[in-house]
């Protein structure tokens, strides 16, 4: 008898976004577990000084030790889309990047490495997790990051008032406030962009039933091992026609 997984209900934390004080869109960060595994997904819409669109980033990761298993970015900006797709294969001991079927790269797969999400998920889990004052190393693909622990501090939030501990990204210097109680929700992110800093604050947190995110959408690589199984089939097929 097969062994069902159970499935968490999915965790929704909706944000306002700002710019120099100014309203620039809203984002909605979503989270479930099935197993061992932590589905994330962030959606961007902008507005105003950032422009008009709508960012969707979602992730498949390690629940507990935050290694990526894909991750893919889908951008819709005047009406077109672009969709990065990144799998993270240690058992074949290779990254595959897409953005089309006929634009695809492969690196070696030499360090679990995050992505963006899954980041943010580590950082709520080092906000529970026994503090020793280090800085940490972070496997990114292309680089790197280092996080720091930059101290507590008292947030006046959505939620009322929540002491959050505060991490520092580098490069780049984005800073993310985590709150100090489980289950750890992001109270608060700045990043730096080109045109100043971006200012994400919580505004709701509530549960849904379901979210769009990689947990039903398959992958390039299984895409591909379905067209060669139909291909396998299709002969296998014809052969025993010509017998």
């Amino acid at each position: 008898m097969p062994v069902l997984l159970s499935r968490m209900p999915v965790e929704v934390c909706s944000y306002r976004l700002s710019a120099r004080g100014r309203p620039v869109g809203s984002q909605t960060l979503k989270r479930s577990e099935r197993g061992r595994t932590a589905f994330l997904e962030a959606r961007l819409l902008l507005q105003g000084s950032l422009g008009q669109g709508t960012i969707t980033q979602s992730s498949r990761c390690h629940a507990q030790r935050h290694h990526s298993h894909q991750f893919r970015e889908e951008t819709q900006v005047r009406g077109e889309a672009r969709i990065y797709d990144v799998e993270f294969s240690a058992d074949e001991g290779l990254v595959v990047a897409s953005r089309g079927r006929n634009d695809r790269a492969t690196i070696p797969y030499v360090q679990p490495y995050r992505d963006p999400l899954s980041l943010l998920d580590e950082l709520r889990a080092a906000a529970g997790a026994k503090d020793d004052g280090r800085p940490w190393r972070v496997p990114m693909l292309g680089k790197d990051v280092v996080v720091q622990r930059s101290g507590d501090v008292m947030l006046e939030t959505a939620l009322g008032p929540r002491r959050a501990r505060v991490f520092v990204v580098h490069p780049g210097g984005s800073v993310v406030y985590v709150d100090v109680e489980p289950p750890h929700y992001l109270l608060r992110l700045v990043q730096r962009v080109e045109d100043g800093v971006v200012d994400a604050t919580i505004v709701r947190v509530h549960e849904d039933d379901e979210m769009e995110s990689l947990e039903s959408a398959p992958s390039e690589s299984e895409k591909q091992g379905a067209r060669r199984r139909g291909r396998r089939r299709g002969r296998r097929r014809r052969g025993r026609r010509g017998t």
